[in-house]
């Protein structure tokens, strides 16, 4: 599992746009109508030998409006719109207490054309062959199932799948797809050219993007639903080499709900000149030794660190499989974390003092109501993000069953929220840092600001680790003084990591991004306070070389 997170600001801006409205509720009619005349044929007739037909059906077509604009020291990279659809099949052999479904059951994929017009005879084609493979996969993964359990490589102790709550119909409105694309590139060439005046910067890219994203979906209890997801953002981002030819990369991405909040010129000049001044600094920073010390994470460092060390090894359908790490499945009702420290993930919640998160949603992809779910109470386990797959002492879904609409579902995060009842200001905080340091007879201690992301394992038959790539982190002295320096990962375990957490800041921050694992790329938020911690483990960080370029880039003749 890897996240890949990025920082949100919220700013709000008029602007003339292009409004692509979305097909009427008469047209998407035809892809349910498409949905329900090939899900009666299946369930019908669908069969071979022995094997009798589907016992569980699940249809979801995602459509797909994109538009992006890039731009490079001042020149346009490209300017495009397209539209897409993806289909995602799911069939279930067997029955709810012993089924076809398994961690490799969508394996096998082919190229799959669906229309992206709503043609019915079309439409009911792509099912078709759709539905026909995925049968014949799921009777096979039914059979290698059935033969593992009864050679004893693996157990069976709880039913596959449980029965899910009230059929759901939901079809929503369909926000308008509002684009500027002349003005977009305009603005992307005047703020890259900001970095043509900088020799040290190697490569940029100011791009400007919107995603509409329309799901239709549909399930052999009945469930119906059509939500939409549309987001506008800003990216900006820069690489550059250190002395050794070690590659450094940043980026800011912002992320609107509207148009109208992308931010003006003005803005994003100021954000991408503060990006410049961030970037000559890492360049210019020592190289960090491995070291063991105190540490304050920032709340962009903290949603790593909870997301890998904690979040992901709450996600249920982990929990069931034999060689998973299964950290925390016989702790609940027992304490993992400190006292003040309360954790929840809630999908429903749509925004955070004013800033979107885009792990937003009101119904998972089983067809189940999302609802807030309380992990951790005051350092005490509560419960799991769940799917319709149970885990020991849990047989109901809490609507946390997500995929990206090409990989099959299963208990990811959402919205993750760590709240904190003992809480200091960022001066108090340092003070404290230091007061550690003293007390620990350390040198320094350390201030991890920034972050580029993390991973961790959760399966046994690897290291039960996770780790962090800082990206800005500073030596802090006793007497105050911060040095930035770079070259370093931080490492460790969940537990013995977790445990070190001495108090948090009053700074809960909204961290918008993106995690990659079994279930695809998807998007989810943190909402996570500045963090101290007695001991941090610092390695070197892989680093490949590459040999800086020969001559200096050419001297910019004019600037627009």
């Amino acid at each position: 599992m890897v996240l890949r997170k990025f920082t949100v600001i919220l700013i709000s801006l008029v602007v003339t746009a292009v409004s692509v409205p979305a097909a009427p509720l008469d047209e998407d009619a035809v892809i349910f109508q498409a949905m329900e005349e090939e899900m009666a044929r299946s369930l019908s007739q669908l069969k071979v030998d022995v094997f009798e037909p589907p016992y569980f059906v699940n249809y979801q077509i995602r459509h797909h409006d994109r538009a992006e604009v890039a731009a490079s020291f001042g020149a346009l990279v490209h300017s495009d719109t397209q539209q897409h659809r993806t289909l995602f099949v799911d069939v279930k052999v067997g029955d709810p207490e012993f089924d076809s479904s398994t961690p490799h059951s969508h394996r096998y994929s082919v190229e799959q054309l669906i229309p992206v017009d709503n043609h019915l005879d079309s439409l009911r084609r792509a099912l078709w062959y759709e539905t026909d493979l995925r049968y014949k996969q799921a009777i096979v993964s039914f059979l290698r199932k059935k033969g593992r359990f009864i050679s004893g490589v693996e157990s069976h102790d709880l039913p596959d799948f449980t029965k899910g709550k009230s059929t759901r119909e939901q079809i929503d409105p369909i926000p308008e797809w509002k684009l500027d694309m002349p003005g977009w590139e305009s603005l992307a060439r005047e703020v890259s050219g900001l970095f043509r005046e900088v020799p040290e910067i190697e490569k940029s890219r100011v791009k400007i993007f919107s995603n509409r994203i329309i799901r239709y979906y549909y399930d052999s209890e009945g469930n119906k639903i059509r939500d939409a997801h549309l987001e506008y953002g800003v990216n900006l981002e820069a690489w550059t080499k250190t002395i050794e030819g070690s590659q450094i990369h940043d980026q800011q991405t912002l992320y609107f709900r509207k148009i109208g909040q992308i931010p003006p010129k003005t803005e994003l000049m100021r954000a991408t000149r503060e990006l410049i001044v961030s970037m000559k600094a890492l360049k210019a920073a020592p190289q960090m030794d491995p070291y063991v010390g105190p540490a304050i994470f920032s709340p962009d460092a903290t949603a790593v660190l909870f997301h890998e060390a904690i979040g992901h090894r709450l996600e249920g359908d982990r929990l069931r499989g034999d060689k998973n790490g299964k950290t925390f499945l016989k702790k609940i009702g027992q304490r993992i974390l400190p006292e003040f420290v309360t954790v929840v993930d809630n999908p429903v919640l749509e925004s955070f003092q004013g800033t979107p998160l885009i792990g937003n949603y009101r119904t998972d992809d089983q067809g189940q109501q999302s609802r807030e779910v309380v992990l951790i109470d005051h350092g005490v386990l509560k419960s799991f993000l769940l799917s319709r797959m149970p885990v020991l002492g849990f047989n109901r879904t809490n609507g946390h069953a997500r995929s990206d609409g090409a990989h099959a579902p299963m208990s990811r995060m959402s919205n993750f929220v760590v709240k904190s009842d003992l809480t200091l200001d960022a001066a108090s905080l340092k003070q404290r840092l230091i007061e550690e340091v003293n007390k620990q007879n350390k040198p320094y201690g350390l201030f991890v600001k920034k972050i580029v992301g993390g991973e961790t394992q959760t399966d046994t038959r690897q290291f039960q680790v996770f780790k962090g790539k800082p990206l800005y982190l500073y030596k802090v002295f006793p007497d105050g003084r911060e040095e930035l320096v770079r070259g370093v990962d931080f490492v460790g375990t969940p537990l013995s990591m977790i445990s070190k957490i001495l108090i948090t800041g009053d700074d809960p921050t909204v961290i918008n991004g993106f995690c990659t694992a079994e279930s695809g790329v998807l998007p989810v938020a943190s909402i996570t306070p500045s963090v101290l911690l007695s001991e941090v483990e610092l390695q070197a960080s892989h680093q490949p070389h590459v040999r800086r370029p020969i001559l200096n880039p050419p001297r910019p003749t004019s600037f627009p």
